[in-house]
């Protein structure tokens, strides 16, 4: 498969997948991440393709004060999957239930930290991670399915099972 068709198709489709209306957090940014560096092995994409996508629709949809607290775990995130890339699936997988749960620990630290909404101790912090656990679920679920069709896809163009031309 070609690279640069693939890297664009996944770019303008995790740009779609945060401008069109959909549950909150289902969308294939976390398992676009994983899957990336299978495309091309390149640091630089892996990083900077997420982080695209997400400034291009964060422009479109709205940008936020949360921006470095959703953005730095996708730069985590796209750096670890970064060096996954010769996993055995096993690694992978495990990759995509942990990548949703990173995620969500750092993103809704931000929130904690940043919102008048939750005290500033303990309680207020749990009582913000327990608020987002709908959040998190969608995130888990859209991440595994998308990696799952990602891969899928990838195995069967690799195997010449499947053609796009």
């Amino acid at each position: 498969m070609n690279y640069l068709k693939g890297i664009i198709f996944l770019t303008t489709l995790l740009i779609l997948s945060r401008i069109i209306p959909h549950p909150p957090n289902f969308t294939p940014i976390l398992a676009g991440i994983i899957f990336l560096p299978f495309i091309k092995r390149d640091i630089k994409f892996s990083v900077f393709v997420p982080l695209g996508a997400m400034l291009i629709s964060d422009f479109i949809i709205g940008m936020h004060s949360l921006m470095l607290w959703t953005y730095g775990p996708i730069i985590i995130l796209s750096l670890l999957s970064y060096y996954f890339t010769n996993a055995k699936a096993s690694r992978i997988a495990s990759l995509a239930i942990a990548s949703p749960a990173v995620f969500y620990l750092i993103s809704n630290f931000g929130v904690w930290i940043n919102s008048p909404m939750y005290s500033k101790d303990f309680s207020g912090l749990a009582l913000c991670y327990i608020n987002a656990i709908p959040f998190y679920a969608s995130s888990a679920t859209a991440c595994i399915l998308f990696c799952s069709v990602f891969f899928l896809i990838y195995r069967l163009l690799k195997n010449n099972r499947l053609s796009f031309n």
